[in-house]
């Protein structure tokens, strides 16, 4: 068995069924409670990891950009 997937009235993919040797050797080793997202952030800033900015401001600058229009 395969993986299947369960799809809506529209055709479009909803949900999916895995089986169960696969779902256990793809968390494996990965508990369920552990921290979820990046330690350290500050890493992947891109093109402004070099830059002094002030990324909050720049964000809420960013923002009001769309606000404006």
């Amino acid at each position: 068995m395969g993986v299947h997937y369960i799809c809506d009235a529209e055709g479009r993919k909803t949900d999916v069924i895995v089986p169960i040797d696969l779902w256990e050797s793809l968390t494996a080793g990965k508990p369920a409670d552990g921290p979820v997202g990046v330690a350290e952030p500050a890493r992947y800033r891109g093109m402004y990891r070099d830059l002094d900015l002030d990324l909050e401001a720049e964000a809420k600058i960013l923002r009001d950009e769309w606000d404006r229009v």
